[in-house]
This record gives C-alpha cells, sequence and structure tokens, in this order.
C-alpha cells in the first residue's frame, strides 16, 4: 500500500504542499501520495494521523505549538524552538522536527541575499517568527523580534538570543534594517510605507495572497524574495525526512509556480459507505444555495433497481461501467455538492474528473463508527453474506491510499455530524455559513 502524507492545519486547503510533493514522488517514481488534514485542534490533528495510517505530516498554522505534547519525540531543533513543522510515523512512534528555520535562511541565501552582519527585523512570535530569528541568529545577523504582545517578544527574544521591541517602534526598526521578515498572518498594513525602502529585502510567509507589506514593499523599490522561497526551502528537507531521498528541487519549484487552474465550482465528497456523505451533501447543499447530487441515487433512478439488487443481477463491473458515466455527468455540473459512491476511486476516470471539477473531500471514519452507522443495512451490496467488521476494516485499508489520492482535504468525521462537516467545509471553501 502506497505511503499517505498531509498538511494539518486551519484552515488548509490554500496550502500549496500536496501539489509540491506529489510532484517529487512522481518524479522519483516513489510509491505515496499526500493530501491535506482539515481539523480543529492539535489532538485531532494527531488522532487523525494514527487512524489514517499516515507515514508523515506537517504542520502548519496554528497547530505548530500544539502538536508538540502529542508527540514520542521531538529533535534538537524542534525542542530548542518549542515548534514543530514535520512529524514521521516509524515503528508506531511519531517525531517532530523543524525545517522552518532551514527554510528562510535558505529562501534568503539562496537568491542572493547576504546574511552575515545584516541587520534582520523578524515581525510576529509565532512558530514561523521563532524559527526565522533562530535561524537568523545562526547565520550571523542582527536580529530585533516585533511582536503584537510585546511581553510575549521579550520573553522569546531572551530564549532566541535577540533584541525585541514593541509595535510602537516598528517604524523606526525597520527603516533601520536591511532584512525585513514577516511572520504575521494578516494582509493589513502595520510598517508604513515610508519606512521601507529600496535597500531593504522583504520575506512575507504569507504566500496565500498578496499582504499591504509586499505591495507596499513593491511600490517603495524593495527587493522582495517571493514567500513561495521559504515554502519550498523548508518542503526540501522536509521530503528528506519522509523519504530517506533527496529532494528534488527544480521539480517541486516548478509545481510551485505552476500557474493554478480555474476555482473548482463543485464539492465533492468521497469515502467508505455509512461515512454520512449523502446528509452531509445535502447540509453542505441547504447552506450555501447549491444542489445536492448523489450519484447512487442517480443510478438507482436510472436502473429502477436498487444498487444491491443491481449487483445480484449484473454484477459489479458492470455498476462501475454506469458508475464512471455518472461520476463524469455529475463532476460536469456547476454548483453541485456530490455525494459519490465508497467505490468511485477504484476506477482513475473517476479520480480525474472529481480532482478536475470538485473541491474532493475524504469523509474519514473509523472501522468501528461505519458498523455503527450501517448497522445490519442489507443494501451494501459488497457485505452481502460476509463478516462485516472484518470485510469493512479489509475493505476501507485497500482504499486508503485511492481515498487519499483522490483527496484535496481529510475530515474526520468520527464524532462529528452534518452540521459540523457544513462548518468546516465551508471554513475552508471560504464560503459564509
Amino acid at each position: 500500500m502506497g505511503a499517505i502524507f498531509a498538511v494539518a492545519g486551519n484552515p488548509v486547503l490554500h496550502s500549496r504542499s500536496p501539489e509540491i510533493f506529489n510532484a517529487a514522488f512522481r518524479a522519483l517514481s516513489i510509491d505515496a501520495t499526500y493530501t491535506r488534514i482539515a481539523a480543529e485542534t492539535a489532538a485531532e490533528v494527531m488522532e487523525t494521523a494514527r487512524k489514517v495510517g499516515l507515514a508523515g505530516f506537517n504542520v502548519t498554522s496554528p497547530f505548530k505549538i500544539g502538536i508538540i505534547p502529542y508527540l514520542d519525540e521531538v529533535d534538537d531543533d524542534a525542542r530548542r524552538l518549542a515548534s514543530v513543522n514535520t512529524v514521521v510515523h516509524e515503528n508506531g512512534r511519531f517525531k517532530g522536527y523543524n525545517t522552518d528555520h532551514t527554510g528562510v535562511c535558505d529562501a534568503l541565501a539562496r537568491n542572493g541575499v547576504p546574511l552575515r552582519g545584516q541587520r534582520a527585523v523578524v515581525l510576529g512570535a509565532s512558530g514561523a517568527g521563532k524559527a526565522a530569528v533562530y535561524a537568523l541568529n545562526a547565520s550571523g545577523a542582527k536580529v530585533t523580534l516585533i511582536n503584537r504582545s510585546f511581553d510575549r517578544a521579550r520573553v522569546t527574544a531572551g530564549l532566541m538570543g535577540c533584541a525585541a521591541v514593541s509595535m510602537d517602534d516598528i517604524d523606526e526598526s525597520v527603516r533601520n534594517a536591511d532584512i525585513l521578515v514577516s511572520c504575521i498572518p494578516s494582509a493589513g498594513r502595520f510598517v508604513s510605507p515610508s519606512a521601507l525602502s529600496k535597500s531593504l529585502t522583504v520575506l512575507d510567509a504569507n504566500y496565500s495572497l498578496e499582504t499591504a507589506l509586499t505591495a507596499d514593499a513593491r511600490a517603495m523599490g524593495s527587493r522582495i524574495i517571493d514567500a513561495r522561497e521559504w515554502l519550498l526551502f523548508q518542503a526540501l528537507p522536509a521530503f528528506s525526512i519522509f523519504t530517506g531521498a533527496k529532494a528534488p528541487l527544480d521539480v517541486m519549484r516548478s509545481a510551485l509556480y505552476r500557474t493554478q487552474g480555474a476555482r473548482k465550482e463543485n464539492v465533492g465528497l468521497i469515502g467508505f459507505m455509512g461515512v454520512g456523505k449523502s446528509r452531509a451533501a445535502e447540509s453542505i447543499a441547504a447552506r450555501l444555495n447549491m444542489i445536492a447530487v448523489d450519484t447512487d441515487e442517480s443510478i438507482e433512478e436510472q436502473t429502477g433497481l436498487p444498487i444491491a439488487e443491481f449487483f445480484k443481477r449484473h454484477k459489479e463491473d458492470a455498476f462501475r461501467e454506469l458508475e464512471e458515466i455518472e461520476v463524469m455527468r455529475a463532476a460536469g455540473l456547476s454548483n453541485a455538492v456530490i455525494s459519490f459512491g465508497g467505490g468511485v476511486v477504484t476506477r482513475e476516470g473517476n479520480v480525474k474528473a472529481i480532482k478536475d471539477r470538485c473541491v474532493s473531500v475524504w469523509l474519514w471514519a473509523s472501522p468501528e463508527t461505519i458498523m455503527e452507522r450501517i448497522g445490519s443495512d442489507g443494501a451494501r451490496p459488497l457485505l452481502s453474506g460476509a463478516d462485516k467488521p472484518a470485510r469493512v476494516d479489509a475493505l476501507l485499508r485497500e482504499r486508503l491510499p485511492l481515498y487519499a489520492r483522490a483527496s484535496d482535504l481529510i475530515i474526520d468525521t468520527d464524532n462529528l455530524g452534518p452540521r459540523e462537516i457544513t462548518e468546516r467545509i465551508c471554513h475552508e471553501i471560504h464560503k459564509p455559513l
């Protein structure tokens, strides 16, 4: 079974990590796939990673600090920073690393920015901010840390061995700096444009949208290091930690800078039988004024037969042929929330259609939860005449890498109902509730 990796955050759908890691896996013919985990807490991230059997995962905001108590081991850099962005799973144990500090220095140095002896200002005392301070200090820069909470900046600076100033002095500090690294997750303006200059190099960690800082720096003639460079250079050592192989830099950079396609118009729900796809699709559609589509129900309407009866008469292959036609039709709709059958991921054509046209959400549930939900339901043809718990477990494990490959996002539904699933998906796709 191919290894499964992911990035966990809240929100996380914006993350470009799946694109760069999957491109690297393909280039090196590594049997692995990389997706995303949407979670509310670090504890939930860890629980999902264990249940799905992830081989490793990356951690982004806001879980880099909170994930640490749930790990079995943390390496020296991550312990010093009290921040983890990479976790590997080996022999039942989860070990945390921090590659952010490597990423920030390489993003600057590999783009021709000298570090030793330079005056650097770091904005934000989050996990990424601490990693930036740690790396710049180690590279010989003279670092000043600024945070919204001066007390937090002062404490962090004391631990990291750098200076700290309050937000009131931000403009003066930036005017005197050679390098400005922003780790503040906000697009708003917090540095006056007049404090920026042509002699300043700016690296803003926020790569999902252009911030006021980046726009102002460009207008003032400052040198801008693309935020994606930090993402790229922290991903290289993470890839090696995951696989033991040297990361293909050019392949990963090309994937990261490739123009993204048009916004997907549909939401597609995939996952095993009994995870709640149909009810969740109806809930999401009602909340967002979209249409709800259930591919199994559509096939039943077309054939005039329940799915279980169709299987008895015509066998699984005939059903999969009909299903593939229905998947193509449903994926071609607009503004739809589509509940796909549990076995839809077994055909490559289905996976491509879903990924091309839908934000694909894998609703995960444990075998125990699935059994509670389907009970003695006789309408599940693949479970008829079998030891259901054993069959559910075997079939689910067989399909795990297929669901991962077809997904943009994983949501663990063990403790969620349709309303909670709806809220989480709306949060990720930035549609109002």
